[in-house]
């Protein structure tokens, strides 16, 4: 919301504002399944943005793994979720009762609603096995639909590509960069700021001191993600989104913000 909010703050002619809009929410749905697997798994959640080199760079490969890694995030948490109920007392005690089946059975339909169907279910009146068919019957329905949100929002967003490569990995657009600057920008914001911004909402990280926040020492070269965020520099000034005003002060600027230089 803060993110449309500060879009249509900008008063945008015609229909100017609906790409941004568009692009904001599909990435913020995304966001949203991925933050909830990792709340579920307990795990962080970030993306490691390559801006586009000539040549394969370490950023890239830590991209493509960041990449995979996320994409498991979502039926890893469902694993995790039916691990937590029947781990739960609840599940025990309904186990250890006479007429175990119908109890657990009823543990089942209350927690995640099924068996509610007499074709649901067909097997033994085992709890192992009906557990078992539950799982098969989640992972197969996510796999027709919710584990396609990361990758088909990614791309469709213009986070996720394969730009000189033949590995999906995170590659922000130039449209998708422009989106985040109207989105964070209200006027100017010192670059570093702007870096900072992007790892703290939404856990992008293309600079050093954001690599140092989420990957282990043997995984970070602070050279190559310094290059990595040099060049995202280059191209938002190249954009019009960035001023170097001096060696130490660049700024991200938003030229259609309102009264603002």
């Amino acid at each position: 919301a803060d993110d449309w909010l500060h879009v249509l703050s900008l008063d945008l002619p015609g229909f100017d504002a609906l790409p941004h809009l568009v692009a904001l929410g599909a990435f913020h749905v995304m966001l949203y399944q991925l933050q909830v697997s990792s709340t579920i798994l307990a795990q962080p959640l970030y993306f490691i943005c390559e801006v586009v080199a000539p040549k394969k760079t370490l950023v890239r490969e830590l991209s493509a793994l960041n990449y995979q890694e996320n994409s498991l995030l979502s039926q890893k948490a469902i694993d995790v979720y039916l691990a937590e109920i029947t781990s739960s007392d609840r599940w025990q005690l309904a186990k250890s009762q006479t007429g175990s089946f119908a109890a657990c059975k009823a543990v089942l339909e209350q927690q995640v609603r099924w068996p509610n169907d007499p074709e649901d279910y067909e097997g033994c009146s085992d709890p192992d096995a009906l557990v078992a068919e539950l799982r098969r019957v989640a992972i197969t329905r996510h796999k027709q639909h919710v584990a396609s949100v990361h990758r088909q929002y990614g791309r469709d967003v213009g986070l996720v590509s394969k730009r000189g490569t033949n590995r999906l990995r995170y590659a922000p657009t130039d449209s998708l960069l422009k989106s985040l600057m109207l989105a964070n920008v209200p006027g100017r914001m010192e670059y570093k700021e702007f870096l900072d911004r992007l790892f703290r909402r939404y856990g992008f990280v293309f600079g050093e001191r954001e690599a140092e926040q989420v990957l282990p020492h043997e995984d970070l070269d602070k050279k190559a993600f310094r290059t990595n965020s040099q060049r995202l520099e280059q191209r938002l000034s190249s954009l019009g989104m960035l001023r170097r005003l001096s060696d130490a002060c660049a700024y991200v600027q938003n030229p259609l913000a309102r009264g603002q230089s």
